[in-house]
């Protein structure tokens, strides 16, 4: 086995960083990568997190035909309309509430029967029809959460009417109506918003997918170019030079990355109030085995890529499968095991995880250690692999 030399390492040092410095050239040459790499890694945080900036959905037009028509049931639609969610909308009938839902003017209807009052006061059960559009399903939800509360008030309050008048005291008759008592406490995302939820997760899925479209193009236009050169532009290369062009490639996305992946992990969160409890230096460890796992992961997939535009198609077909496999859209604990495991290919799923825990939920970098060992796993791994790639790129 061969010795290193000082002069060795030197060479070996020296060949990387013209590597890396070559990288850099192709990458801000190329006006479509630097638009991927750069531009979409800065505007695309910005997009995400305006789009959710309302965090919930409120005051949605919900049409309300009231049958009854005294002040008891207009009392309890009042009480609907003051809710955040919902915003009431008077309809004459049942065919004026089709009409303004099909056109999209309402999103669900609340029917007060005529005997509404009549039922309540003589001690019978009565009905509010709710129809919603599950269309969207925040929609629906937040509709049936408005119309569920006010219900579940009204029943309160007509119970403890009813047993004050028996005789109880308020405690006793407040004991009795409500035995039981719920006290939600939400953790995590207090305001119950959805960009809290959803965005920060979709950040790390944004600098998984643009590496990886940015490093596909890049291969895919260098391949391109050797199909079509009449001379042999490949190189004989041994395996150390493999090696050395695999870590002086990868090291161009890095730099960059290392800085516009500090940008939307740390920087994008603390602009738009989403939640940040990491340190930015448990962050940092994060994104270091993340990054190199994407890169040298993106470097494996080039072998499949023979042309720009197989890194686009590629892109386009993993950006649905990671969203689902992220857990952001479905719990991980629900999945079939087949997928389960499968998600283990992808970084992104060790990244999402390990972000969420450390910067949403607070978590101690400990808790995080298997996502941590996982994406040192894969960078070890996918480095491998890509070595593979390129000698039968390049044979």
């Amino acid at each position: 086995m061969d010795k290193f030399s000082i002069s060795d390492i030197r060479t070996a040092i020296n060949q990387m960083v013209q590597i890396t410095w070559k990288e850099l050239r192709t990458i801000f040459k190329d006006s479509g990568v630097l638009l991927i790499l750069i531009i979409a890694g800065l505007g695309y945080p910005i997009l995400y997190s305006t789009v959710y900036l309302s965090e919930s959905v409120d005051e949605i037009p919900v049409g309300i035909i009231d049958e009854c028509g005294n002040s008891f049931s207009r009392g309890f639609a009042s009480k609907i309309d003051a809710t955040r969610e919902v915003s009431l909308v008077g309809c004459v009938n049942m065919d004026d509430a089709i009409s303004k839902m099909k056109s999209r003017s309402i999103h669900g209807i609340i029917v007060i029967p005529k005997s509404f009052s009549k039922d309540i006061e003589g001690g019978k059960q009565t009905t509010v029809s709710l129809y919603v559009n599950m269309a969207t399903f925040f929609i629906y939800k937040n509709i049936a959460l408005a119309c569920n509360y006010v219900m579940l008030e009204e029943n309160k309050n007509i119970s403890l009417k009813r047993l004050s008048a028996d005789g109880l005291t308020e405690q006793e008759a407040l004991a009795s109506a409500e035995p039981l008592r719920n006290k939600m406490n939400i953790l995590f995302n207090e305001g119950n918003g959805f960009a809290s939820f959803f965005v920060p997760g979709v950040l790390v899925l944004v600098i998984h997918q643009l590496l990886f479209l940015g490093i596909g193009m890049v291969s895919g236009t260098r391949r391109e170019e050797r199909a079509n050169s009449q001379v042999n532009t490949k190189e004989k290369v041994s395996q150390r030079e493999v090696f050395r062009h695999i870590f002086g490639q990868g090291a161009a996305y890095f730099l960059i990355y290392s800085l516009i992946g500090s940008y939307i992990l740390i920087l994008v969160p603390r602009m738009f109030g989403l939640p940040h409890f990491a340190s930015a230096w448990d962050i940092y460890r994060l994104l270091f085995p993340f990054l190199l796992a994407v890169i040298f992961f993106s470097q494996t997939c080039a072998v499949f890529i023979r042309n720009r535009e197989t890194g686009m198609v590629m892109f386009l077909f993993f950006s649905v499968i990671l969203l689902f496999l992220s857990g952001l859209t479905w719990p991980v604990s629900s999945f079939p095991a087949f997928w389960k495991y499968f998600s283990y290919i992808f970084p992104a799923t060790f990244g999402v995880e390990g972000y969420l825990k450390i910067n949403c939920m607070g978590a101690d970098f400990s808790v995080i250690m298997p996502e941590f060992i996982a994406l040192w796993a894969q960078a070890i791994f996918y480095f491998i692999t890509a070595s593979f790639s390129y000698r039968y790129i390049n044979k």
